[in-house]
């Protein structure tokens, strides 16, 4: 996806689309934690001991706002969209002290928060 600006900042990405809306995305370093919150979140067992590859058989999975992908090189991925993007905004502001306001609109809040990221 092609963005007008975008920044990375630990595990989040955030992005302006061209249209100006705002999208973020979560890319989990903590792979087997996020499959376990995921199995919690959807009352599946799994054994305590499994890694990561012994999850699932299958190359893609959607579980809510959650995306597993098995690459051929065997690593496991996990990827989190946020439909409430306003509050993903703030959970990244927050964690970086940036201040924000508000009355800001979601376009606006990302914005600024992507150019702060990508100036400090």
């Amino acid at each position: 996806m092609a963005y007008k600006k975008s920044a990375i900042n630990g595990e989040y990405m955030l992005g302006v689309l061209d249209s100006g809306s705002i999208e973020v995305y979560r890319v989990y370093d903590n792979t087997k934690g996020a499959l376990r919150e995921i199995a919690e979140l959807e009352n599946f067992e799994y054994d305590p001991n499994w890694n990561t590859r012994q999850f699932g058989d299958g190359k893609e999975a959607s579980v809510g706002c959650y995306n597993i992908y098995l690459r051929d090189s065997g690593t496991v991925e996990v990827y989190r969209t946020y439909d409430n993007v306003k509050g993903a905004l703030r959970e990244v502001a927050e964690k970086e002290g940036f201040v924000f306001d508000p009355a800001w609109n979601t376009r606006q809040f990302g914005s600024k928060l992507i150019d702060f990221l990508t100036t400090k």
